[in-house]
Parts: C-alpha cells; structure tokens; sequence
C-alpha cells in the first residue's frame, strides 16, 4: 500500500494500525508485567502520535529525556553493564514515527546529505566488524557487544534525524531554547546538592552518580551559551546566556571533575583564539581566578591538590610527581590495554571486548585496534573541519555563536576524553550529535534564506 501525500486519509489508517498494534502489545504487557511497563507502553504510544503529528514536539521530548529520565538496568555483566534509559526508548519511538511519516510524505528524503555522512558510516561499519570479530573469536558476550553497539548507532541516527528534520531558523531558536531549559533545571538541582558534601551529578543518575559526565555536559552546554554571548544578538537574549553561564559555573565546580576543569582551560583558550572579543575573555579569565584565589573552595582546592601526593611505593610517578590512587590506577589500566591491543593491532578486540578503561582514546584503540582508531579521529577531524567553515563562511549572529560554542565545546571534550570515555556517554553525546546536526546543516540553511530574499 502506497500512502498519497495529498490524502489526509493516509495518515489517519497510519494512526489507527499504530494505534491497533499498540493496544494488543499493551494488553499483553498489563497481563504479564507490571504497571511500570504498561505505564511506559502507554508513554511510548503518545510520543509516538506527538511526533507523527508534529516532529519539533517529539524532539523537545527527547532533550527533556537526555537530562531528565531514570535509567534501567537491563544486565550486569562483566567490564560494563548493559544499561538503557528512557531516551534510548524515546529516540527509538521518535525515530519509528519519522520514518512513518516520510512513508506518508515521499517527497521527503529519508537521508539528506551532510559532510559526516561517508565518515560515520566508515566509523560503524569498522565497529560492527570488529566486534562481530571479537564474538566469533570469544573477547566478548552477543548481549554485551549489541547493545553498546547498538547505542554507538543511537548517536549517529540522532544526527541523522535532525540533520534532515532542522530547515528553519525558528526550529533551531526553539531547540536551544529547550536545551537551555533543561540545563537550568539541572544546574538548580546540582546547587542543591553542593550542601550535602557530596560530588555534584546529573539527576537519576543512581547511587553513585556520574559527576565527570555532568561536568561535561555543562561544560558543553556552557560553551553554547558563552559563544552566543559573544555575538552581536539581542539584549534579552544576552542577559539570558549570561545568567545560565553563571548558574551553570556552581554545579560545574562542584561536580570536582578534574577532567572537566582540564577540558574547561582548552575551551576557554579555543575562544580566545576564534573570537574577536579577546580582551572580554582574558578579563572574564582573570576575573574568575582570582575569585577562585578569594573565595578558596575547599572541595575544588582540594580535589585538584588530591592528584599529586606523597611519595608511596604503590603510586605510578610521571617526572619527579607521584599520581593519586585514582590517576595511578588508570595509568596501569592504560598501560595494560596498550598490551591488549598489540595482540589484535588491525581490528582489536571488538566493542566492549577490552572491558572497562577510563580513557576514551585509549579504549577504542584496545576495541577497535588501528583501523577503528584512526576512523574515530578522522571523524573528530572531519567535525572540526567542518565547523570552522560554519564559522567562516556564516554572517548570521545567532548562527556563528552557537557555532563558536561548539566548537569550543567540540575542544573541550576532545580533552576530557583523554581520561573519560566522553564519546560514548549517553549524557553528553545526545546533546553532542543534535547540536551536530544543527550545525552541519547551517549553510544549507543559509542557501535557503539567500534563496528567500532574492
């Protein structure tokens, strides 16, 4: 069955088989489960129908989850759980319902060219044949491998759907809007818990928290918001990016994330080196240091001073300093994966296949041996590269502040990934590879207005 574009009547036997097929899944998970599920059917259903219907809503929902939703353990298993969230669940209903709905516009293209496209598709054909590799050869379990594979796809599918979905000015105002949104709420909930003594995370996070994957998300976040700053936009908006800044410093701080505060000093370097306001940063650079100087944190002071210790037989020393347990610790597990990756060199040991490492370079080195290796790198360079050109080649206010921001916030996180697993974190690549989206398609977008004016 063919779907008319010009027939309203399409859409409508869409909703209803949907909806059909929905309430017989429902039926039998009400029977055999609890009301969790049923609850999350129903919720799943809905979003299903908000984006069929109206796409902008559906993603809003999605950036509201990246934050704000609990995860679920699915399995524990060794090196990493195997662990999803509501935003996987909704990413995969938002992305069911805008395939949908290209059935029902066929004028739509289901993938719109971008400079990433031949990249990442190199990137996830080498991850999916390493890690077929490494199952055949025993590195790793089916369950395992899938899903951390499939979550590698996750990111790169968001890209995808945004990337084809974004076409106006005023979608991209709106989902900053909801990005901003959301950061504000978490970074109100992260200064609640500076007084329990405690290190600052995202919500939902468990008992334990993930207070260096917060600091990168704020981080990147912050980055967006000081590169909009920036430019020339209106005084509203100014005063509200100045005002998120600071909200956002505080939970930032607290988090005591020295992958963070190393990956805040490049990204501050990264915007005096691309903006044109550098005597504005330099002044905001000392003014902060010197308020750190006055203020003296204790937690912050503290936990940057916790690196360097003593000298103690068991700590790995680098010149003349001895590391802390955490730093040492890491430091042999890196030294252990270069191991592991000298006996499978080409293709290493598959996703996953390495176990845990803290280390974002050094564990896809051990995963995906040389060849997925330099495909990530060349993917980080092919991003770089083309958001320099965005910067250059674009004289739209807006458009040329949320692009310094990123790649300011890009550089960033290319540091916090030395001693992180940054570029597979749930928390921050969602943000990471919409904004990509968005910013890969910026000059389509200025051909289209050129078009309009002319």
């Amino acid at each position: 069955m063919r779907f008319n574009t010009q027939n309203p009547r399409s859409a409508v036997v869409l909703v209803i088989l949907v909806a059909l097929v929905a309430s017989v899944l429902f039926g039998q998970i009400v029977a055999g489960s609890s009301y969790k599920y049923a609850l999350a059917v129903v919720l799943a259903v809905i979003v299903f129908l908000v984006t069929l219907v109206n796409t902008d809503a559906g993603l809003a929902i999605l950036i509201f989850s990246m934050l704000l939703s609990p995860e679920i353990m699915l399995a524990q298993v060794p090196g990493r759980d195997v662990v999803i969230r509501a935003d996987d669940i909704l990413l995969a209903v938002i992305t069911f319902s805008w395939l949908a709905k290209m059935a029902i516009n066929k004028g739509l293209a289901i993938f719109v060219k971008t400079p990433l496209n031949k990249i990442i598709g190199l990137y996830l054909f080498l991850c999916y044949v390493s890690t077929v590799r490494g199952m055949a050869l025993g590195y790793l379990g089916l369950e395992k491998g899938f899903f951390y594979l499939l979550r590698y796809t996750e990111y790169f599918l968001l890209f995808i759907l945004v990337a084809n979905h974004v076409h106006s000015r005023k979608q991209i105002k709106f989902f900053l809007k909801t990005f901003f949104i959301v950061c504000a709420i978490v970074s109100v909930i992260g200064i609640l818990q500076i007084p329990s003594g405690e290190r600052v995370s995202a919500p939902f996070e468990g008992k334990e928290g993930e207070p260096n994957t917060f600091g990168g998300y704020l981080l990147f976040i912050l980055c967006i918001a000081i590169g909009i700053y920036l430019h020339n936009v209106s005084p509203r908006l100014k005063k509200a990016m100045l005002a998120l800044s600071a909200l956002i410093i505080f939970p930032f701080f607290y988090t005591l994330s020295r992958a963070s505060y190393a990956a805040m000093i490049f990204s501050f370097l990264a915007f005096i080196v691309l903006s044109k306001k550098k005597v504005v940063l330099v002044s905001v650079m000392m003014t902060l240091i010197l308020a750190g100087i006055m203020l003296k944190p204790e937690a912050v002071f503290s936990r940057v001073g916790y690196t360097f210790q003593k000298k103690q037989a068991d700590l790995t020393k680098i010149g003349n300093v001895y590391l802390d347990s955490s730093s040492s610790a890491r430091v042999v597990s890196w030294a252990d994966s270069l191991k592991t990756w000298k006996k499978n060199p080409f293709l290493g040991r598959g996703v996953t296949g390495a176990g845990f490492i803290d280390g974002q370079y050094i564990l896809f080195l051990s995963e995906l041996g040389i060849l997925g290796f330099l495909a990530f790198l060349w993917l980080l360079w092919i991003i770089l590269k083309q958001s320099l050109n965005v910067l250059r080649i674009t004289k739209d206010e807006l458009y040329k502040g949320v692009t310094l921001g990123f790649i300011t916030g890009f550089i960033g996180l290319t540091i916090h990934a030395v001693t992180a697993n940054t570029f597979i974190l749930i928390r921050i690549m969602e943000p990471f590879w919409f904004i990509a989206g968005i910013i890969m398609m910026v000059p389509t977008l200025l051909e289209a207005e050129d078009k309009i004016e002319l």
